[in-house]
C-alpha cells in the first residue's frame, strides 16, 4: 500500500446527503419542517451504511430532537470528511439551537389560533443545518468534484404534498 492510497477514499459515494442547500430551505418551509426529520434520516442511513452501524435511523429522524446533537456530532468527527476538509461549524451550539427553535416551533403550532400556526411555519429551525450542508457539500465537491446532488425521491415528494396540503389547510382556516 502507498501513501497515495492512503489518501484515496474508499468510495465514490458521498459520506452523507447531497443536497442544495436552498433545496433543505426550500423544502423545509414547504413542508413545515418535515423535511428536516427527512434530511436526518436520511443522513443517519449513510452512516448506517457506511460505520456498519445497528440502529434505526427513520426512528433517529422521527426523534430527531433526542438525535440531531449525536448526528451533528458525527457528521463534525467523521474521519473521511475531516481529511478532506476541517468542519467550521459548531455541532453542539447548532443541535442545541435546533432543538429549541423545533420545540418553540411545535408549541406555537399547537396554538389555537391560524395566525401563530402560520408564524410557527416560519421559525427557521433550518438555518441551523444550513452550515452543516454546506460543510457537506464542500467535502463531496472536494472528494468527488463529478458527484451530482442528490436526486429527487419519494421522500421529497412526500415532503412537499404533505407541506402543501398543511399550507392549503392553514391559508383556508386563516381566511375562515
Amino acid at each position: 500500500m502507498t501513501d497515495s492510497d492512503v489518501n484515496q477514499p474508499k468510495s465514490d459515494a458521498p459520506l452523507f446527503l447531497y443536497i442544495s442547500p436552498v433545496r433543505l430551505v426550500t423544502l423545509s418551509i414547504v413542508s413545515l419542517s418535515l423535511y428536516e426529520a427527512y434530511w436526518m434520516y436520511k443522513n443517519w442511513r449513510y452512516i448506517k451504511a457506511r460505520d456498519g452501524l445497528t440502529i434505526s435511523p427513520f426512528w433517529r429522524g422521527v426523534f430527531g430532537i433526542f438525535f440531531c446533537h449525536g448526528l451533528l456530532r458525527r457528521i463534525h468527527a467523521d474521519e473521511e470528511a475531516r481529511a478532506i476538509q476541517q468542519p467550521s461549524f459548531s455541532p453542539g451550539g447548532l443541535a442545541t439551537g435546533w432543538v429549541i427553535l423545533a420545540i418553540i416551533g411545535n408549541t406555537m403550532s399547537r396554538a389555537p389560533s391560524i395566525a401563530a400556526n402560520i408564524v410557527a411555519a416560519f421559525i427557521p429551525s433550518f438555518l441551523c443545518l444550513v452550515p452543516v450542508q454546506n460543510y457537506i457539500n464542500a467535502v463531496t465537491k472536494k472528494r468527488n468534484p463529478s458527484q451530482e446532488v442528490y436526486g429527487w425521491s419519494a421522500g421529497h415528494i412526500v415532503c412537499i404534498l404533505f407541506g402543501l396540503a398543511a399550507w392549503g389547510l392553514l391559508l383556508v382556516g386563516l381566511g375562515a
